[in-house]
């Protein structure tokens, strides 16, 4: 009974706090739509200051005289769909980032903005907008050929159809993204994938397998220390217990993740957690309880426009509802049944069909051109291995016919009785080991002289993978297949996490530190660059990386 009363009271406080419902930004937002055109640039650099301000850039961008009214458009409505979006006001972020979206020009922010707006119409449970602007994005991100970029993409093309009840098809999607990304080495990007790889065989039945990938993600979340992260992973992991009927193990995890979510003001994770212990309830028969927690997702859930997640709400209220109060019941049937019909029609999921038939046909292509690069690789191969061994060959006979020669003379010596014959004969030169037989340990010798130099030489401009690999006596082509064979990654790519793993350290040394200083002694070329390739390698902006616990 007390649970009963808590979880009312509950209630009551969600009711209070949706009703609020303005935003801090709204204000700064609203004055530069109605603006006039002489005050424009003040304005707008008074939302920009808020967006900084409120730690959404990782650098102040500042707007002058020269900037264009399209520049300037462009980048306070994205900020603006990006801050909405943080707040889960997905109407708003959606409004602001189809009004940016036209005026971008660079392929990098355009990838950006597509998928964002793909995330958006994924919350809004709009799955074939969603995938439409997803693969937008990721056609942009092949373009790329950064494999952590294109497994983020196919990640959220995984999700939108898990959440279009499609979870077969989202599996070729997560296995491909698995794939890219053990090429990238992003730890943060394989424990995302792997929670995703768990929501797709859960959906499809398959919870043993779930549970293999959810356990992996979690192990890596709690090995980088990612608190949120990791009870996003738990939250999952119990939906997986759930489906192996283990409900005590289930309602364990959810007894962290539920008020975790509550108290950082993550309204959507608390929707959902609320929802997976209503059904915890529900499988052990206390309707009471079920109803709920049921009933706090149904609000929470609402408020934000989540349907999809809505839905499970209102199908856990018809079942928790219908021994106690049949009326009621159908009153959460017939709103499951609206959501359902809205979500689920046949005119989206032959649109997403199409769309997975376009992505089968595009990975087809690519295989074919992968093969026949392969195929030539085997050619070049094949006579560059002919050329060798004609090679060995000949220096082989050379080698025989030198030692031949070389016993003749010794008989012609010895036949003429001259002092060359008792001269002690030439030996021949000994062997020199050849590069490949290096001792024990050498790999990490090199990966530690490359971190020294790396980090001795980081904050210098004219420090390139040349310059690096004259100081380790080598050629670029040499050391970047020497640590490729060692790390599975290009040395860019190596020297990059140095310089991204020196700057983790410097955001925590001191907090006093500008963010585009440690930019500049990590040795990127500005803020904004050092900031793009942070996120993306650790799924978290430098100044939201500073602030965490």
């Amino acid at each position: 009974m007390r649970t009963i009363i808590t979880l009312l009271l509950s209630l009551f406080i969600v009711a209070t706090m949706n009703g609020a419902g303005a935003l801090e930004g709204d204000k700064y937002i609203d004055a530069y739509e109605k603006v006039d055109a002489d005050n424009r640039l003040t304005t707008a650099n008074d939302v920009m200051k808020f967006f900084y301000d409120q730690s959404l850039l990782d650098k102040a961008i500042v707007f002058d005289s020269n900037t264009g009214v399209d520049e300037i458009n462009q980048q306070v409505w994205y900020w603006a769909a990006e801050y909405y979006y943080s707040h889960q006001a997905y109407n708003q972020a959606l409004e602001y980032a189809l009004k940016a979206l036209p005026l971008c020009t660079k392929d990098d922010d355009r990838a950006n903005y597509l998928s964002l707006i793909s995330l958006i119409y994924f919350r809004q449970s709009k799955y074939e907008k969603a995938a439409e602007y997803a693969k937008q994005c990721y056609k942009l991100d092949e373009k790329t050929g950064d494999p952590d970029i294109m497994s983020s993409s196919l990640n959220t093309l995984a999700g939108i159809y898990i959440g279009a009840n499609q979870p077969h098809e989202a599996e070729q999607y997560i296995l491909k993204a698995i794939e890219l990304a053990k090429k990238a080495n992003n730890p943060a990007r394989m424990a995302v994938l792997q929670g995703m790889a768990s929501e797709v065989y859960h959906a499809q039945g398959n919870d043993a397998e779930a549970l293999k990938y959810i356990d992996e993600a979690c192990r890596i979340e709690q090995q980088l220390g990612n608190e949120y992260k990791l009870m996003v992973r738990l939250s999952q992991k119990a939906s997986v217990l759930i489906g192996l009927h283990e409900y005590s193990q289930a309602e364990e995890l959810l007894s962290q993740t539920t008020p975790y979510f509550e108290t950082i003001g993550d309204k959507q994770s608390y929707g959902i957690s609320c929802n997976k212990m209503g059904m915890t309830q529900l499988c052990q028969e206390r309707d009471a309880e079920a109803v709920a927690y049921f009933r706090l997702a149904a609000n929470v859930l609402q408020e934000i426009g989540d349907k999809g997640n809505e839905m499970h709400s209102r199908k856990g209220l018809y079942e928790g509802l219908w021994s106690s109060n049949p009326d009621s019941a159908r009153i959460e049937l017939e709103r499951f049944n609206e959501l359902k019909d809205s979500l689920y029609n046949i005119a989206s999921a032959e649109s997403l069909a199409r769309y997975n038939a376009e992505f089968g046909t595009d990975w087809l292509q690519h295989e074919n051109e992968q093969q026949k690069a392969r195929t030539r690789k085997i050619i070049v191969f094949g006579l560059v291995l002919l050329i060798l061994i004609a090679m060995a060959v000949w220096l082989l006979m050379r080698r025989r016919m030198k030692i031949r020669e070389t016993a003749l003379q010794t008989i012609i010596n010895e036949l003429q009785g001259s002092e060359r014959a008792n001269a002690p004969q030439e030996s021949q030169p000994s062997e020199q080991p050849s590069e490949s037989s290096e001792p024990t340990g050498a790999d990490g010798e090199l990966l530690s002289r490359v971190v020294a130099i790396v980090k001795s030489r980081m904050s210098q401009e004219s420090f390139t993978i040349e310059t690096l690999a004259s100081e380790m006596c080598t050629t670029r082509g040499s050391l970047n297949r020497r640590i490729k064979a060692i790390t599975g990654v290009t040395t860019q790519q190596y020297v990059l996490r140095i310089r991204l793993e020196h700057s983790r350290i410097l955001l925590k040394e001191d907090n006093r530190m500008p963010i585009s200083e440690i930019a500049y002694k990590c040795g990127f070329e500005d803020a904004t660059s050092f900031s793009r390739a942070f996120r993306r390698t650790f799924d978290i902006s430098p100044s939201q990386y500073r602030n965490q616990e």
